[in-house]
């Protein structure tokens, strides 16, 4: 992670994930969050697709996301839109 940061040679991968990656590696339970996370998450990944698109080791995410039902990804869309809304205006 650190590596991604320090804007030199792309040596890792920058640590963003879904809910579950999060579930897996914690004792959270499975709940609402994961709608918002979910939502926040693949709003990021399609906001940023070229350059996610462009990272070898990142190009995976944007393949998951074309494969998503379109009813899904819009329906993630605006679980983003409305937690922002609503926690920053």
């Amino acid at each position: 992670m650190s590596q991604f940061a320090d804007g030199g040679v792309f040596s890792t991968k920058p640590y963003i994930s879904g809910s579950n990656y999060i579930r897996k590696m914690s004792d959270f339970p499975k709940g609402d969050w994961c709608e918002i996370w979910d939502g926040l998450y693949w709003s990021f990944i399609e906001d940023h697709r070229e350059f996610f698109a462009s990272q070898y080791r990142l190009s995976m995410m944007v393949r998951l996301l074309d494969k998503m039902p379109n009813d899904k990804r819009a329906s993630h869309r605006k679980n983003a839109k409305n937690f922002i809304q609503k926690h920053f205006g």
